[in-house]
């Protein structure tokens, strides 16, 4: 009996290292593939008379995109109305747009939410995707965790290009998931797409970035990948 419980150990130890060793490889190579510059050539100018200011935020987890709710080139809330959010106004000036796990999304509204399940299935298996968008009353200030990037409006037309594509869309609209959102201020629509630890909501938001010619990292599933060429 004393063998098999020592198996038992040696064989839960061995489980153990191998995840440990897998979470370290994921790290380094996102460290070192994030260190390889796409759009190297690229240098972000200062804030001009004809330019846009969006922003990169992070909250140490996840980024989204932050763009103005109405310009010239589109009306958000044409595309997301404001009767899918319940507490917002016309009065609301900036939106944020984060693609990810459609599961994760729904099942968890805070951290202590989390269930080995959820995290796993998401990291490790090809899942359903959602976008999730939330309208945010003013300007967000700068600081670390939310960066401000400058886009001439070609740059502009292309991202609201890359972010259209990335919803479901249904006679025109984008497919609203009724009842979803943790406040009155945010909510969920279905996305294109499948996700997993290679293929995140941070490689997402770097995407974004790369299209619009942006210096970016090559890959970049970790938020600091993703922040560390805006700073």
């Amino acid at each position: 009996m004393q063998g098999v419980f020592l198996k038992m150990i040696r064989v839960v130890s061995w489980a153990l290292l191998i995840v440990a060793g897998l979470m370290l490889a994921f790290v380094v190579t996102a460290f070192v593939l994030s260190s390889i510059p796409v759009n190297s050539g690229f240098a972000q100018p200062p804030a001009q008379q004809n330019q846009l200011e969006i922003f990169v935020t992070s909250n140490g987890v996840h980024t989204d995109i932050v763009v103005p709710v109405a310009t010239s080139y589109i009306d958000w809330r044409t595309k997301l109305p404001l009767h899918q959010f319940e507490g917002i106004d016309s009065s609301y000036q900036y939106i944020a747009f984060g693609w990810g796990d459609r599961r994760f999304y729904m099942e968890t509204p805070s951290w202590t939410d989390l269930t080995p399940s959820v995290a796993l299935t998401a990291a490790l298996w090809p899942t359903r995707a959602a976008m999730h968008v939330e309208y945010i009353k003013h300007k967000l200030i700068p600081t670390k965790r939310q960066q401000p990037v400058y886009i001439s409006p070609k740059q502009y037309l292309q991202l609201i290009h890359y972010i259209e594509a990335s919803f479901v869309q249904q006679q025109g609209q984008f497919k609203h998931i009724p009842g979803s959102g943790y406040t009155p201020q945010d909510t969920f629509y279905e996305a294109h797409g499948r996700f997993y630890i290679l293929n995140n909501c941070n490689n997402w938001v770097n995407n974004g970035l790369k299209q619009m010619g942006f210096k970016t990292g090559l890959w970049a599933p970790l938020p600091f990948a993703v922040m560390r060429h805006l700073r």
